[in-house]
């Protein structure tokens, strides 16, 4: 009760104390939850200041953090932009995106009150500020999932050959930009039934309930950029974006060393910040 009442007597006085953010650079953190000990790699941009966005990096099933932060860019966008980015770790290399992935769905791991907890812990120790979550695969319908399951706790998804796997009758507002190959034998962009057996959304259908949320228009601004079709739907404060590639499959387009240096249609990383963070 004292701390409490100390701390509110420095608000009115004005002398409430700053938020003491950690260096800049890469540091581990884990967290203790119901379903085990958890983990994730922060970066923190070397020009990330109190209010800072956060984005959240998820892995496909299989892969792990420092895989996103050793091929996506996100890292040198994060020094560029004054960003802090957190690469976590799925409980046996999957994520629990409700119809889909692996052990964390069959063991109904807590995915969504982990994520929580990361960004409640970044907000104390980096004093971040909107959240995002982007994703590959299992990660892309982890995306979606957080953004079903808390409406109004993240700004924007960005998933990227995922689709929706969880029902999300009410969503909040937010900005979404989605990126999916023709192509993509593992998550069909037209939807159905894959070869792990599960049956997937089309990306149509994944994107409705967030078109609906955000009172967008029906009909989108299309843009064509060599095999990438970009549809952009300008909706009551956020956008709907989908970027087509054709004859792209299960991949992440542009991975790589040269990662989130562009902003096109074909390197994910770059396209899908530029249009989040308007």
């Amino acid at each position: 009760m004292t701390s409490v009442l100390l701390a509110a007597f420095l608000g009115v006085a004005g002398c409430a104390p700053a938020v003491v953010t950690p260096p800049a650079g890469p540091r581990t953190i884990t967290l203790h939850s119901a379903d085990g000990d958890r983990t994730a790699i922060v970066h923190r941009g070397s020009s990330a200041a109190v209010g800072a966005p956060l984005v959240v990096v998820l892995h496909g099933a299989g892969g792990a953090g420092i895989d996103m932060g050793t091929n996506l860019g996100w890292d040198a966008l994060a020094d560029r932009d004054g960003l802090v980015v957190a690469y976590p770790d799925g409980l046996d290399r999957t994520w629990n995106a409700g119809a889909c992935c692996g052990p964390a769905r069959d063991r109904k791991v807590d995915d969504v009150g982990f994520l929580e907890a990361l960004v409640a812990t970044l907000r104390r120790d980096d004093g971040v500020g909107d959240v995002y979550a982007v994703g590959f695969s299992n990660g892309a319908m982890m995306s979606y999932a957080w953004a079903c399951a808390r409406p109004g706790a993240l700004a924007g998804i960005g998933p990227v050959a995922g689709a929706l796997t969880v029902d999300c009758p009410a969503p909040a507002p937010l900005t979404v930009v989605a990126v999916h190959g023709t192509r993509d034998e593992r998550v069909p962009i037209d939807g159905g039934r894959a070869p792990s057996g599960v049956s997937f959304r089309s990306l149509e259908e994944s994107l409705t309930p967030f078109r609906a949320a955000a009172a967008c228009p029906a009909a989108a601004t299309a843009d064509v950029e060599g095999p990438a079709r970009v549809d952009l739907r300008r909706c009551a404060g956020h956008d709907v974006v989908s970027d087509v590639v054709d004859g792209l499959t299960h991949v992440w387009p542009g991975a790589g060393r040269q990662a989130g240096r562009t902003v096109g249609p074909l390197d994910a990383t770059g396209f899908l910040w530029v249009h989040l963070r308007r």
